[in-house]
């Protein structure tokens, strides 16, 4: 559970530092 909270803040934080990453990756972050 731990872990997942950690994936998510770093994901948050990327998503932060690099707007619109993230339809880039979501064919695979899956």
């Amino acid at each position: 559970q731990i872990k997942t909270w950690r994936r998510r803040w770093k994901t948050n934080l990327v998503e932060f530092e690099n707007p619109g990453w993230l339809d880039l990756a979501d064919g695979w972050y899956e």
